[in-house]
């Protein structure tokens, strides 16, 4: 009888995750760094994580925050029904200005609070940090990853290399796990 009970529940998993299987897994509570331009692999990380079932049956939420359109992003990647948000100078619904970081970091704080197994991808840092100071915008992240080592949540952080100098890279890679691409290795 137990077998068959989990046989069903496995089989209502793989019906709601659409036949996808999870190819990531990061750790709850961890912040992760991804230097890689165009953020590719962070956006498949991300839209794998929000498409599919955790190992116990549980949705994953998601919660992105980009410098690409959201229109865009949902016809491209399918997250119908995922909270993504515009960083943009344009005023609006679902629009968050990169000069108001108290206001991103919040969204992004509030995400994590209530969700014990979400995921945020904060893509565009390279934006804010040439509307603001690099200081202002590392201050930012450190919050944000302070709240989210507390929960259960995570971050992906996708970083051009190019757009920063290599103390600058250190300082946002101090308190997150940097993910390698595969066949890209750092010297």
């Amino acid at each position: 009888m137990a077998f068959s009970f989990f046989r069903k529940r496995a089989e209502k998993a793989e019906d709601k995750s659409l036949g996808i299987s999870r190819k990531y897994v990061l750790s709850p509570g961890r912040s992760y760094v991804i230097e890689e331009s165009p953020p590719d692999v962070s956006f498949d990380a991300f839209t794998n994580l929000v498409s599919t079932l955790d190992e116990k049956g549980k949705k994953t939420y998601g919660l992105m925050l980009t410098r690409q359109h959201p229109d865009l992003v949902r016809q491209k990647y399918g997250l119908e029904s995922t909270s993504i948000y515009w960083l943009a100078t344009k005023a609006g619904d679902g629009v968050i200005s990169p000069t108001n970081l108290s206001i991103l970091a919040q969204t992004m704080v509030k995400f994590a609070e209530g969700h014990d197994d979400g995921v945020i991808l904060l893509d565009g840092v390279e934006y804010l940090i040439s509307n603001n100071d690099f200081n202002k915008v590392l201050k930012m992240i450190d919050q944000v990853n302070d709240n989210i080592s507390q929960s259960g949540s995570r971050l992906i952080l996708p970083v051009d290399p190019r757009a920063l100098d290599q103390k600058e890279l250190a300082l946002l890679q101090r308190n997150m796990e940097r993910l390698e691409l595969p066949g890209h290795r750092r010297a």
